[in-house]
């Protein structure tokens, strides 16, 4: 069964559809990419906290990683007359629905894939690079760093963290 739903994640990624009467599949234009990055700066402003699953939308303020992407395009693509092509995914899942990037094609509101060895475990926007480092905004738990919720950091753009970077596929009717 997880074989066929990947199968058809892959092919809902690459074609055009019918499942929604008519649509296609493009990559996020800038406008929602950016309009993502601002609805993310709506979650800090309101202090968002972070919970494992945590899918609330504003002005609830519970979230996690994946959970504030998913809304942060929730809302970007429907400003913009697009949709999302799933309703919910984990921060590994989300990747199967973005075209690979490199650093250096990175914009505001791509998405990075973080974790260790390799594994997919944490999902956030791109702001953008400064100096030697990648700026961006997540929904985390690390206490002994006072971190609980949204917010904006960056880490050394050679940190081993940063596992890919993506930016995802949306429908368009």
């Amino acid at each position: 069964m997880k074989g066929v739903l990947l199968v058809v994640s892959i092919i809902l990624a690459t074609s055009s559809c019918s499942i929604r009467d008519s649509y296609d599949v493009i990559i996020a234009p800038e406008e929602v990419r950016q309009k993502a990055i601002e609805y993310a700066r709506k979650y800090i402003e309101a202090g968002a906290g972070y919970q494992w699953g945590g899918q609330d939308p504003l002005p609830k303020i519970v979230v996690d990683c994946s959970g504030l992407v998913i809304r942060c395009y929730e809302y970007a693509t429907r400003d913009y007359g697009y949709f999302l092509l799933f309703k919910d995914e984990t921060s590994y899942g989300l990747k199967r629905y973005t075209k690979e990037l490199s650093l250096s094609e990175l914009g505001p509101g791509d998405l990075l894939f973080m974790g260790e060895d390799n594994r997919i475990s944490h999902v956030a926007l791109f702001v953008k690079t400064e100096a030697d480092r990648i700026v961006f905004i997540d929904s985390t738990l690390k206490s002994e760093e006072g971190i609980n919720g949204v917010s904006e950091r960056s880490y050394s753009m050679n940190d081993p963290r940063f596992i890919s970077f993506g930016r995802l596929y949306i429908g368009k009717p």
